[in-house]
């Protein structure tokens, strides 16, 4: 009886370095986590692969989501001058009952609300762009 011995060769696909310091692979189409060990089987073939050429893409972090504004309506409306808040009331008055309804009762107004797109357009279109963010910040 005789006994063949194969080596079965495996393909990196890619590599990236992770957060906490592992390399995320695609080896063979399977993803795997590696330790950054060259004691590592894993890590040994990927140390082959960027010395024939293949790089390892570094960390880049998820950037930071962006602040929620929050302002509370009545400061809203004391930042406005009179004829800006007649100018907002008539704008608000041309909007489906619904809209009026949400910004009439709301406590807060948020950045991260589906009516703030609303509020920014109605306030850079009434005083311009430099105007609404000072009032909407």
């Amino acid at each position: 009886m005789h006994i063949i011995w194969t080596r079965i060769f495996k393909m990196v696909n890619s590599a990236k370095f992770a957060k906490d310091g592992l390399i995320i692979s695609v080896i063979d189409g399977n993803e795997i986590a590696i330790p950054d060990d060259m004691a590592n089987r894993h890590r040994a073939m990927i140390a082959e692969w960027v010395a024939a050429g293949n790089e390892i893409e570094p960390y880049v972090p998820d950037p930071l989501p962006e602040p929620v504004i929050v302002i509370p309506a009545v400061t809203l409306w004391e930042r406005m001058t009179d004829a800006e808040a007649i100018q907002v009331n008539d704008a608000m008055a041309a909007q489906p009952i619904r809209t009026r309804q949400i910004f009439l009762t709301a406590n807060t107004f948020r950045s991260d609300h589906e009516l703030w797109p609303l509020l920014q357009q109605v306030a850079a279109t009434l005083f311009g762009v430099e105007r609404a963010a000072e009032l909407l910040a």
